[in-house]
């Protein structure tokens, strides 16, 4: 996002009409002040995703995705930021500005750390292809790696001993120093030494498709038999995926991505035709990682080794998945056969055999936790109420309301015990009672009185001028509203204009808050109804304020504003 200025980011969105972006894959239809239509993201037969066609936003009441045009672009089409800037402002006839670094001296040191790892893995190309790669073409050779894959994916091979580094680069001490930086050399009591020695490589690559780390796989005897660059400012193992880069656009044309464990499995499918999986960097995959895979496809399927070390890892892709998964996603787990992994099971069985398991074997995600509950809580009675207790405390990290019930359901017919449902505490000021719009519309929304009053100053910035002084302090500190609202007050009171876009200023600041694109789609909220909002809101802070006041004075003041607050509630309903 450094590479494009605010203004300039602001002036391709108001020269774009959301309505027509997404019309290319959803028929829109008017509802009262917004677009409604069938949401592109799940499936659905009524209609819940909605266009603010002022506030040129989009949100779906039904699977909860929402923002603007280039959040739609980078979750619906896939494509990365900087290319849904470019996308847009082209259609909107806006060149692309020349990128100005605020730091020309850091841009340049940055750009010559890429270049380097750039012209490391040529030069383990080349060695490959050389006398000195004798032995790790025969290597590729048994793992049935045709030459043109391996020029494809660029794999190379660093040679045994020390110095090599040096040979390719020579002894000029400030580059030295730049390799090490990025990881192809260590530095000890003699100098600088090859980090990746008698190893085959294969470059890692970022979003970007740039080198930006190698790992590299012994050969013969040794530890360890893998070796990944370390963490560098260009490569950062729990934020990349091997294969993400080349193969991203198969997987969007196949509708297919299979998450396989290692980089040789990645490239065993690749030399069969099957270029759609992806691989963790020789660890087991964090939470980082698995959003990447849901964002670029919303049903994965997990192929694991079929041994105890192959279920251990799918136990903990399901651990780190549950708080980020949604009700569109379908992950699949697919257990290979004990002692198979995808490269020896290609070669036994072929890609057609293989591709079936895909489709046929592969058990959605709630069928493969429900069974690996009952592996680690046992038989009989006893067994059934630890596999209710493990389960409890693993739903209450999911977010999703919707699909955490419907998990919940699945396990107490499993175990006949009814679960607590115990949810990830978050603070509430105070009881507050649900807000419905006298205007009903086709998506039925029945928001918090939370939500009724952000919606209300969102669709109408002006109503920030004309809120009290207590009204900075609705939301507290530990309240998950509280950042966006003191922001907002932020920006009001920094532009005199009262008709700013509040709205488009925050989604910009917050691009993950799916809350704001929710609040401006929700049914307009009317001057009357927002009054009633305000009001409420405004009790709600004082009645929690008198709960903390010491002192009669303070007391009888709080009850006067208290009672007031309430004629003034009487003569609104009337």
């Amino acid at each position: 996002m450094a590479q494009f200025s605010s203004t300039f980011l602001d002036e391709v969105l108001s020269r774009t009409d959301l309505a027509e972006i997404i019309a290319r894959h959803v028929e829109l239809k008017p509802s009262g002040a917004n677009l409604t239509g069938l949401c592109p993201f799940h499936h659905e037969k009524t209609p819940s995703f909605s266009v603010s066609v002022d506030k040129q936003m989009y949100y779906c009441f039904g699977c909860g995705k929402g923002g603007n045009a280039y959040r739609f672009l980078m979750e619906h089409d896939g494509y990365p930021f900087p290319e849904a800037v470019e996308f847009l402002a082209q259609k909107a006839g806006m060149p692309i500005p020349d990128s100005k670094p605020v730091n020309p001296k850091e841009a340049a040191r940055k750009k010559y750390g890429l270049e380097l790892l750039d012209k490391v893995a040529g030069i383990f190309s080349r060695t490959l292809n050389s006398d000195e790669g004798n032995h790790a073409r025969d290597y590729f050779a048994k793992r049935k790696l045709s030459p043109e894959l391996i020029q494809k994916y660029q794999l190379g091979y660093a040679p045994a001993g020390y110095g090599f580094m040096k040979r390719c680069f020579g002894d000029d001490a400030k580059t030295l120093k730049s390799l090490e930086a990025i990881g192809v050399l260590i530095q000890n009591e003699r100098g600088f030494a090859d980090r990746f020695r008698e190893r085959v490589m294969f470059p890692i690559r970022d979003k970007q498709g740039r080198v930006v780390g190698f790992g590299g796989r012994i050969l013969g005897d040794g530890e360890p038999k893998y070796l990944n660059s370390p963490e560098t400012e260009f490569y950062h193992k729990s934020h990349l995926l091997y294969g993400y880069s080349e193969h991203r656009e198969s997987v969007r044309k196949h509708q297919m991505l299979v998450v396989v464990e290692g980089y040789m499995d990645v490239l065993a499918m690749a030399s069969y035709n099957l270029d759609y999986a992806v691989a963790p960097l020789g660890t087991a995959i964090t939470e980082s990682q698995l959003r990447i895979i849901l964002r670029l496809y919303e049903n994965p399927v997990f192929c694991f080794d079929g041994d105890r070390a192959g279920r251990g890892a799918a136990w903990r892709s399901i651990e780190r998945m549950l708080p980020i998964l949604k009700a569109e996603h379908s992950p699949k787990f697919l257990y290979l056969p004990d002692g198979e992994d995808p490269d020896t099971l290609l070669q036994k069985e072929g890609k057609e055999a293989f591709e079936h398991r895909l489709n046929n074997d592969a058990r959605p995600m709630l069928e493969t936790w429900i069974k690996g509950l009952k592996n680690i809580a046992g038989d009989g009675a006893e067994g059934r109420a630890r596999m209710a207790k493990k389960a409890d405390v693993m739903l209450s990290t999911m977010e999703d309301d919707y699909l955490r019930q419907a998990w919940q359901s699945e396990v107490e017919k499993e175990t006949g015990v009814a679960l607590s449902m115990q949810k990830r505490p978050q603070f509430s000021p105070s009881p507050r009672q649900s807000f419905t719009p006298k205007r009903q519309t086709s998506l039925s929304v029945t928001p918090m009185k939370d939500d009724g009053f952000m919606a209300g100053l969102l669709q109408k910035p002006k109503r920030f001028h004309d809120l009290p002084e207590d009204a900075f302090h609705f939301f507290v500190d530990t309240h998950p509203i509280h950042p966006i609202y003191t922001r907002a007050f932020s920006l009001v009171g920094d532009n005199e204009n009262t008709e700013l876009d509040i709205a488009a200023q925050l989604m910009r600041e917050f691009p993950d808050n799916q809350n704001i694109a929710r609040w401006v789609n929700l049914p307009t909220v009317g001057d009357d109804e927002f009054q009633l909002l305000l009001i409420d809101m405004h009790m709600a802070y004082l009645n929690n304020l008198l709960g903390h006041s010491d002192g009669l004075a303070v007391k009888m003041r709080i009850n006067g504003e208290l009672k007031a607050l309430k004629n003034q509630q009487k003569q609104l309903l009337k």
